[in-house]
């Protein structure tokens, strides 16, 4: 039995010297950083990117596509 559409997408929170970047296994990979963190619900990763940007005085960057 094949289950079509149920592959759920993971986020992955990196940090490196310039940014906390946000990724999706959906699009591009990190070239480099020390991977923190990774969840399979984009608000969850996105408010501890957020958070983590936020304490470290660090940019933000979301590689996430928006979705339509």
């Amino acid at each position: 039995m094949s289950i079509s559409g149920t592959q759920e997408t993971l986020y992955s929170i990196y940090i490196d010297r310039t940014a906390v970047r946000l990724y999706s296994d959906m699009g591009e990979t990190p070239a480099k950083g020390r991977l923190l963190a990774s969840q399979n619900d984009y608000s969850t990763a996105c408010e501890f990117a957020l958070e983590l940007a936020n304490q470290k005085g660090l940019e933000l960057i979301n590689h996430v596509k928006e979705f339509s």
